[in-house]
């Protein structure tokens, strides 16, 4: 029993504790929690947040100064976009406030234009990076630990990459219609009840009828945000340009289509909450069409070697039979342009969704649906349903669009009639692997043109396809392939090196199958690959 007394003191102590922690906290300099940045020929880009909220923040471009964008209401999260440099120079970059400064230079390249020569690039690609550190219920670990994801990050940094692309998947808080993660189905309605309201204490619950920049919403973002993106990347990437390409969960739904509930086309609350997600913690793609800002699309142009074009599957996807499509129609016709028109040595489509690739999921390019021998008819995959099955297209995919498999027709007919080299990597299905396509449907490519799975950042015991959808990954029926590599289940990211004369894809597999004590997420095996 604590005496009155002694009660007395402790309480005055933690009062004085408490306030002291407060006036170090308001008179301290805030501190740099994550910088992400980006590029193009003439353009740099910065997001960034902090620890406080401040007034005012600077960019300094060598001696150019570049004032923040505020982008939340605390002043805790900026922005910057600096115009009007040089193409293909190395700036030194550093923050400040008020004459103090709060982040010291660090090197960062602006991109060689179209009209320049470029004899090397090196991409490091890697997919699924989101989900909470070492997030495990239900005796499964559906995420990897964060120290485990930042040594797989820190093996290809060391590898000098020139640029960085992250393919959808940056955050995993899957709403499937309601306020808070649905926690996997298999779960007693007990236990989602306390992991429901540990989130709700921790993160909060978002506010449908709100949009989702709402100031209530708002504060929901940036605890999801700091959690999944400012602890996860940190700083490391700063002199990297990367480039940030949305899928399914960045709209916080998984792509689902069940009876009672189907969570795709993105609803506006879905909408706003991705843009306000993007706009805190990413750098904006800088070369759009038409200087659009929605990041659904955009290039990476690199002198006359390199072009890469970006394409959301999932923001602007519809539904309407032979009509639908998973890009947005105007979008396409840019990037079937770019097909046509680029004059880049080496051109790569990078969809979020693979071509040449399928799990059974309903937002695919193809019909291919898991079921048993005995079934037919049609057929609804949920996720994390504990079904078992094969691939097929004997039974017919609940709600799949046709229209879906004919832009993908479009897509790979556009590619494979391009006269320079041109080839296709994404990611999305939690592996690594690669299919060279031969002939799709009834379209015999004039080239084959190869697709590569470039390897998943945080899958783990719960998010491979063998667990989350009973089957493991492969080429869909309609497809004739060379299979490159065969599809494995294992964590890891690409290096893909480019010259004039060709490109190299070394897959680096960093392990992770078996949950948390197995390894560490140092590189294991390098697989090399020739497109």
């Amino acid at each position: 029993m604590i005496s009155r007394r002694t009660f007395l003191k402790l309480s005055g102590l933690l009062i004085i504790l408490l306030v002291t922690k407060s006036l170090f906290s308001w008179f301290s300099k805030p501190k740099v929690l994550h910088i992400l940045c980006s590029a193009s020929s003439e353009k740099l880009s910065a997001t960034i947040s902090l620890s406080k909220g401040i007034s005012e923040v600077s960019l300094k471009v060598d001696e150019k100064i570049f004032n923040g964008i505020k982008i939340d209401r605390e002043g805790k999260h900026w922005q910057f976009i600096c115009e009007k440099l040089k193409s293909n120079r190395t700036y030194s970059l550093s923050l400040v406030s008020k004459k103090e400064i709060l982040e010291p230079d660090w090197p960062l390249k602006t991109l060689p234009n179209e009209n320049q020569e470029a004899n090397n690039l090196k991409i490091m690609a890697f997919t699924c990076a989101g989900g909470g550190d070492g997030t495990s219920f239900g005796g499964k670990e559906f995420f990897k630990p964060f120290v485990f994801r930042q040594k797989m990050f820190d093996e290809g940094i060391s590898n000098k990459p020139d640029i960085a692309i992250a393919i959808g998947d940056h955050v995993y808080w899957d709403l499937r219609g309601g306020d808070l993660p649905p926690l996997g189905r298999q779960q007693s309605a007990f236990i989602k009840f306390l992991i429901g309201s540990l989130l709700r204490f921790l993160y909060g619950s978002f506010k449908r009828n709100e949009d989702g920049l709402s100031e209530h919403n708002e504060m929901v973002l940036k605890n999801i945000g700091n959690d999944q993106i400012a602890s996860l990347y940190g700083k490391r990437f700063k002199s990297i340009p990367i480039f940030f390409l949305p899928d399914d969960h960045d709209y916080f739904e998984n792509d689902d289509a069940e009876e009672n509930l189907v969570t795709f086309p993105a609803d506006e609350f879905s909408k706003s909450a991705f843009k306000g997600m993007a706009d805190l913690f990413y750098p904006p793609l800088l070369d759009c069409p038409n200087e659009a800002t929605e990041r659904k699309i955009g290039r990476i142009r690199y002198g006359n070697l390199f072009e890469g074009l970006f394409a959301d599957c999932a923001g602007d996807m519809s539904i309407g039979g032979k009509e639908a499509v998973l890009i947005d129609s105007k979008n396409e016709d840019w990037i079937l342009s770019r097909f046509k028109n680029s004059s880049a040595k080496h051109l790569a489509f990078i969809p979020s969704h693979p071509l040449g690739y399928t799990a059974g999921k309903w937002r695919e390019w193809y019909p291919d649906v898991v079921a048993s021998d005995e079934e037919d008819g049609i057929i609804m995959n949920e996720l994390l349903s504990g079904k078992k099955g094969k691939l097929t297209t004997k039974a017919e995919k609940y709600l799949w669009q046709k229209g879906w498999f004919l832009q993908h027709q479009r897509f790979l007919k556009g590619l494979s009639d391009r006269k320079d080299n041109s080839f296709t990597f994404s990611g999305d299905i939690h592996a690594v692997g690669s299919n060279q396509i031969i002939k799709s449907g009834d379209y015999l490519l004039r080239k084959p043109i190869l697709s590569t799975l470039v390897g998943p950042i945080s899958s783990s015991t719960g998010t491979w396809p063998s667990s989350a959808r009973g089957v493991i990954a492969s080429k869909p029926e309609f497809l004739d392939v060379n299979e490159k590599l065969k599809i494995r289940e294992e964590n890891g990211f690409s290096l893909i090196n480019i010259t004039s004369q060709k490109v190299d894809i070394n897959l680096h597999i960093c392990g992770g199958h078996q949950g948390s004590e197995e390894d560490d997420g140092s590189v294991k095996e390098v697989i090399n690959l020739k497109v």
